[in-house]
Parts: C-alpha cells; structure tokens; sequence
C-alpha cells in the first residue's frame, strides 16, 4: 500500500524512514521546507527518501525561491490533490 508522508515539521521524523514502503512519496510543506536546506541529508537527492516534493506555495511564503534545491520538483496545491490521488493513503508528520 503506497503513502503519501506529508511533513509539516521543523524537521524530518526519524521514524519516516522505518515506515518508508516502496511506491511511497514525501511531501515537504510548512516550516519544513526550511529545513530541508538546513539539513545536510536533504542537501543531495541521494539523501532523501525519493519521490519528493514541496509545496511551492510553502517555499514561496517563506522566500526560499533563490537557494531552492533543483531535484525536489515544488507543487502547487492541484498537483498535491493530484499527488494524493496516485496514493491509497496518506500520513500527515507534524
């Protein structure tokens, strides 16, 4: 069963990776997207648990357009309703 892990937390949960399944994706939104340039395992996409987005308008808000990392592709909110309908549930880490 494939999960979308959507992440509002200052910082990924140690337990993502324990409950990580194949065909899972994760969803970088709200203060997290600042941790994802502050953490070092978010630096390079071998780092990061793959599939992985962020909402754009969470990168927007928070004036991180210049330094956003290239290899996590941002969404806009159709594109996380259309993200949550490829996955039969979703795990919301706040």
């Amino acid at each position: 069963m494939s999960t979308l892990h959507i992440v509002f937390a200052n910082e990924l949960p140690e337990a993502l990776l324990r409950c990580w399944s194949e065909g899972d994706a994760l969803l970088l939104a709200g203060p997290c997207v600042v941790a994802a340039l502050a953490i070092p395992a978010l630096s390079t996409a071998t780092n990061l648990p793959s599939p992985c987005f962020a909402l754009d308008d969470a990168v927007r808000s928070r004036g991180l357009n210049a330094q956003w990392p290239a290899h996590i592709p941002r969404l806009s909110h159709s594109d996380w309703l259309n993200l949550l309908a490829q996955h039969q549930r979703s795990l919301s880490w706040s």
